[in-house]
C-alpha cells in the first residue's frame, strides 16, 4: 500500500516542474492548446495513496493496484474542484497474461492520433467527489476507484488517465508518460484453502520424516542379518524379520520407491509452504527447518535404533508406494540390478569375525574363555606351529638316563604336564616321549631307570616344519588318534 502526502509546497513546486518542461515532456496532448490562465481545471498527474488491496508504484513510476480493490488516487494540477472528479476517467490501454514493466508482451489498444482518449472503461470507476486539499489554487484532490475483478484469462490490464477537453467537453484527452498509467494486476490466489494446507503441511511432514526414517531402518537391515535373525532372535524380532525379509530382498527397488517418495514429498512440501507464505525465501527457509528437524533428525534418530520395529510397522505403507511408484522405481531398479549385480549382504572372513568378537566383547555374553576358544579356531588357517608352540628352551624335559627315584618322580608330577620330552646329550635331540601315566605302576624305590620305561612303552615322536599351519596339525593330530585306535583294537 502506498500513500501520497501533499502539502503546498510541494505541490507547487510540482506545478513549476510541469509548467517549465510541459512543452517538452509531452504529458499533454490538446490540453497544450489551453491557456492556463483563468479558472478552467486543469489534471496534470496522479499518484497512489492507499488501497484496500496490495498496491505499489513500480521503479517505473507506473501505479500498480490489485484487481477487485478499492484505491484512493491523488490527483495533481491546477483549480481542482469537488466536482473535478467527473473530469477524468481511465480507458484500456494493454492486456495480456505476461508482461513486465515497459508492456513488453503485452497485446495494445488501438489510440487515436490526435491524443483522444479510446473507448472509456467500466472497469475502473471513480467513485465520489474529489477531497481537494492545498492552497488557494486548490492544486491536488483525492479521488476514490473501484477497480473489478479481471476476465478468465487476463493477469494484466494497463489503464490509461483520460481527462475532459476543457474546450470540447465531450472529448477526452489521453494523459501521456507514466504518471498517467494504472495497472491491474491479477490477485494471487491460493491453492487450497489456508487450513487445508495446513494439514497436508503436517501430513507430508509425518510421510518425509517415514520415508527418511525408512531409507535408513530398512536399508541398514543386511539381508544376511535377517536371516541370522530369524534364526536365532527373540520372538518379536522373528516375527519382525519375516515381515520384512521379502521386501528387502528387492534392495534396489525398495531404495528407488522410497527415494522417490522422499523427493516427491520434499518438493511438494516446498510448494505448499511457498504458497502459504507468499515468499519464496521464507518457503525455502521454513521448508529447510521443517524437513531437516522433522523429516531427517527425528526420525533417522528413531530408526537408526529401532528400524526393525519400525520398519514391521509400517510395512503396509511401505508396500503401497513401491506400487505407486512401481512405473518409475522398478525399471530403474532393474538397471541397477544389472550394473551392480544382485545385493548379497554383508559376508564376514575370519580376520572381520576375529575383529567384531574384540570389538563387541565389552556388549556380547560370552565369557572370556569362549571368546579365547573362538578366536583360536578362526586363527587355525593363519597361525604355524611357531607361533603356538613352546620353545625348547621353556620346555620341562628330562633327560634319557634319568633314573626314577623320589625325588625325579616328585619333580614330574609338581611339573603339572602329562608328556614329557625326552633328551639326549643335548636338549634339541629329543629321543622319546614320557607318558604320566606309563608311571603308574613304577616304585620310586625301585630305581628304575627312564629307559626301561621309554623303551617298554616306545611313543612314537612326530617332528614338523616350524612354518606347518595349525589346520594341517590338528588333521595330523586326528590321524594318529585314529592310528593309535585302529591298533589298539588290533592288539586287543
Amino acid at each position: 500500500m502506498a500513500t501520497e502526502s501533499s502539502g503546498a509546497g510541494s505541490a507547487l513546486a510540482f506545478l513549476a516542474f510541469f509548467a517549465f518542461f510541459t512543452p517538452f515532456s509531452g504529458l499533454w496532448t490538446g490540453a497544450e492548446a489551453a491557456s492556463l490562465a483563468g479558472d478552467a481545471t486543469r489534471i496534470l498527474g496522479m499518484r497512489l495513496e492507499t488501497s484496500t488491496r496490495p498496491a505499489e508504484t513500480t521503479p517505473r513510476g507506473v501505479i500498480q493496484v490489485t484487481e477487485g480493490s478499492d484505491a484512493v488516487l491523488r490527483f495533481y494540477g491546477l483549480h481542482l474542484r469537488p466536482n473535478s472528479s467527473e473530469l477524468v476517467r481511465f480507458a484500456e490501454l494493454f492486456t495480456g497474461a505476461e508482461m513486465d514493466d515497459d508492456d513488453h508482451g503485452a497485446v495494445p489498444v488501438p489510440v487515436p492520433e490526435n491524443g483522444t482518449c479510446p473507448e472509456l472503461s467500466k472497469e475502473v470507476a471513480v467513485s465520489g467527489p474529489m477531497n481537494v486539499s492545498g492552497t488557494d489554487r486548490n492544486t491536488s484532490g483525492s479521488v476514490g476507484i473501484r477497480i473489478k475483478q479481471l476476465r478468465k484469462g487476463e493477469a494484466v490490464k494497463v489503464f490509461g488517465l483520460c481527462v475532459r477537453d476543457p474546450v470540447e467537453e465531450k472529448r477526452w484527452l489521453l494523459l501521456e508518460g507514466r504518471d498517467g498509467r494504472l495497472r491491474v494486476v491479477e490477485e494471487e490466489r491460493s491453492l487450497l484453502p489456508v487450513w487445508l494446507q495446513v494439514i497436508l503441511i503436517s501430513f507430508l511432514l509425518v510421510l518425509s520424516g517415514m520415508f527418511s526414517g525408512l531409507n535408513l531402518g530398512l536399508m541398514a537391515l543386511d539381508p544376511m542379518e535377517l536371516r541370522i535373525v530369524q534364526s536365532c532372535g527373540t520372538d518379536k524380532e522373528k516375527r519382525y524379520a519375516r515381515k520384512i525379509e521379502p521386501i528387502r530382498r528387492k534392495g534396489n527397488y525398495l531404495l528407488c520407491s522410497l527415494l522417490l517418495g522422499n523427493v516427491l514429498v520434499n518438493t511438494t512440501l516446498t510448494i505448499l509452504l511457498d504458497d502459504l507464505t507468499k515468499s519464496g525465501i521464507g518457503a525455502v527457509v521454513a521448508s529447510t527447518v521443517g524437513i531437516v528437524i522433522f523429516g531427517e533428525i527425528v526420525p533417522q534418530a528413531l530408526c537408526s535404533r529401532h528400524g526393525l520395529a519400525v520398519g514391521a510397522n509400517t510395512i503396509m505403507v511401505t508396500k503401497l508406494f513401491m506400487l505407486l511408484t512401481f512405473p518409475l522405481s522398478w525399471p530403474i531398479s532393474k538397471i541397477l540390478d544389472c550394473v551392480l549385480g544382485q545385493e548379497i549382504g554383508t559376508v564376514y572372513n575370519r580376520e572381520k569375525l576375529v575383529e567384531m568378537l574384540k570389538v563387541t566383547e565389552p556388549y556380547n555374553d560370552l565369557v572370556k574363555e569362549e571368546l579365547n576358544m573362538i578366536q583360536g579356531a578362526l586363527e587355525l588357517r593363519t597361525k604355524t606351529v611357531e607361533d603356538v608352540m613352546t620353545p625348547i628352551k621353556d620346555c620341562f624335559m628330562i633327560h634319557s638316563d634319568a633314573v626314577l627315584d623320589f625325588n625325579t618322580m616328585s619333580e614330574i608330577m609338581e611339573s603339572g604336564y602329562t608328556r614329557i620330552p625326552v633328551y639326549d646329550d643335548e636338549r634339541s635331540n629329543i629321543v622319546d616321549i614320557l607318558y604320566v601315566k606309563d608311571l603308574a605302576f613304577v616304585d620310586p624305590d625301585d630305581c628304575t631307570t627312564l629307559k626301561t620305561i621309554t623303551k617298554f612303552y616306545n611313543h612314537p615322536v612326530h617332528f614338523v616344519f616350524h612354518d606347518t599351519k595349525l589346520d594341517s596339525m590338528l588333521e595330523e593330530f586326528k590321524k594318529a588318534k585314529s592310528l593309535n585306535k585302529a591298533e589298539a583294537f588290533k592288539a586287543f
